[in-house]
């Protein structure tokens, strides 16, 4: 019977995997298949990812639109952030989860398999890749419990969690040692996930190639390395296939503002809520948010955004809030939704190198993270390409797959090698992971997008699911 053990090294850029810096994984690599084209969805956010990741499906179809929103029927007077569980639980509206997919841990309790998380994430991301834990009985940690069973029950075999620090090095060994001391030997799940924050949380306050980053990024591979270890010495190793994969890349942030500030300049009444004093909600971001209390302001706001040099071309919910041709349907890029944002602007960003000799930076609005920080969210090549390795069970010996895939596909393929169906699943298994004959080189397009921008794309068959794949200047 086969068994899956799925790693997620937030944040993790595919050029930066080699001997050198992630030594496990690149042997790992070699052995096993690695996605060339693998992406993530848009915004390139961890709670947007993780939702995707977790049901199969694209933001306009789980919901989870952002991870910084403005919902005006749960939190009028205040953004809401979807790290914190309350702000989570409170965008459910009494539901056990504001996602309207269900979870890869449903689908298999559903069938009596089970499923088991281990997260060294914030806890409203662990809430959004369980949400069903305490109804099913399965096992759901992360590094923020305190309270609780499981809290409990960690603290009782493995000891306290270790503080939060930046790297996060003792909490990446803590849920390593979660993950191989308990849930693997003694729940012995058909699927467990592990979800590591480094090395993303460095790689913010870092910078991608600092010492911090790099100390991250080390500890993370040295779980990865571990769970080999653990795999390879099970009776069973031949049917426990391993899945490493990021749910996002990174750029440089150069050019930090905040987009709210910059209209307030500019006369717009722009701020966190919509307060009498407010006509504009401005969710801070690599594609920050607009909600309007009128939309006729919309145009206002898009003509005062043509005009500056860092802004980039403009998606909505409803494109035609603007003049025909000034904004690009969020529903092309699988991200239109009721809790989207009115408008959701984009940052103008390079190709060219940073101070770290790594392609890419761009501009931000993150009020928290440095100047040069790694940032992500948008739609530059580097936050989209992520991670995604298949290796040990079926899965095939030092290939390399150039079929487009994306976070949604993870779980439909976990699935179907189980036995199970997919059915409401937007992606698809990527059985060219184990059948080279169904691997393909995938189908280039470029998208107009306003203000003399590109979208380049990529679709695995004529007429299938569109997989971006960067913005550039036309």
């Amino acid at each position: 019977m086969p068994r899956f053990v799925l790693i997620a090294l937030d944040g993790l850029r595919p050029d930066m995997v080699s001997p050198e810096a992630t030594p496990n994984l690149a042997v790992l690599t070699a052995s096993g298949t690695r996605f060339a084209h693998a992406r993530s969805v848009f915004p390139s956010e961890t709670r947007v990812a993780t939702p995707s990741l977790i049901t199969g499906c694209r933001p306009g179809g789980h919901g989870m639109v952002a991870n910084t929103l403005f919902d005006a029927a749960v939190a009028p007077d205040r953004l809401l952030r979807t790290k914190l569980v309350a702000d989570v639980l409170a965008m459910a509206q009494g539901a056990e989860s504001p996602l309207e997919r269900p979870s890869l841990g449903e689908r298999l309790a559903k069938a009596g398999r089970s499923f088991a998380l281990v997260s060294a994430g914030t806890a409203g991301a662990a809430r959004l890749l369980h949400p069903a834990a305490d109804r099913l009985g399965s096992f759901r940690w992360n590094v923020e419990d305190t309270e609780g069973a499981t809290a409990a029950l960690v603290r009782a075999e493995i000891g306290e969690t270790p503080p939060h620090a930046v790297p996060n090095l003792g909490r990446i060994a803590h849920a390593g040692r979660v993950l191989l001391d308990h849930v693997l030997p003694k729940l012995r799940p058909d699927v467990a996930l592990l979800w590591l924050s480094e090395p993303d949380i460095a790689f913010h306050w870092g910078g991608l190639r600092s010492p911090e980053a790099q100390a991250g990024l080390r500890a993370s591979d040295a779980v990865v390395g571990q769970v080999m270890a653990w795999r390879d010495a099970q009776p069973d190793a031949g049917e426990i296939g391993i899945i490493v994969l990021s749910d996002h890349g990174h750029v440089t942030g150069r050019g930090k503002l905040s987009l709210a500030a910059e209209l307030r300049r500019a006369g717009f009444k722009a701020g966190a809520g919509m307060a009498t004093d407010v006509d504009v909600v401005v969710a801070p971001a690599a594609a920050p948010g607009l909600w309007f209390r009128d939309p006729a302001l919309a145009p206002q706001v898009a003509a005062f955004l043509a005009t500056q040099p860092w802004a980039g071309p403009l998606l909505a919910r409803d494109a035609s809030i603007l003049p025909a041709g000034q904004a690009m349907a969020l529903s092309v890029l699988g991200s239109g939704h009721r809790r989207s944002a009115d408008l959701v602007a984009t940052f103008a960003g390079s190709a060219d190198d940073d101070e770290w000799g790594l392609p890419g930076h761009a501009p931000f609005d993150a009020p928290d993270v440095p100047e040069g920080g790694g940032m992500h969210g948008g739609l530059h090549r580097a936050e989209l390409a992520t991670v995604l390795v298949m290796q040990g069970g079926r899965f095939r010996r030092g290939a390399v797959a150039q079929v487009p895939a994306d976070l949604t596909d993870i779980a439909p393929t976990v699935l179907h090698l189980l036995g199970l169906g997919t059915e409401g699943c937007e992606g698809r298994p990527l059985d060219a992971a184990w059948d080279a004959a169904r691997d393909a080189a995938p189908i280039t397009e470029r998208l107009e997008m306003p203000r003399g921008f590109v979208l380049e794309a990529m679709r695995a068959e004529p007429g299938g699911r569109l997989y971006p794949t960067g913005m550039v200047r036309a």
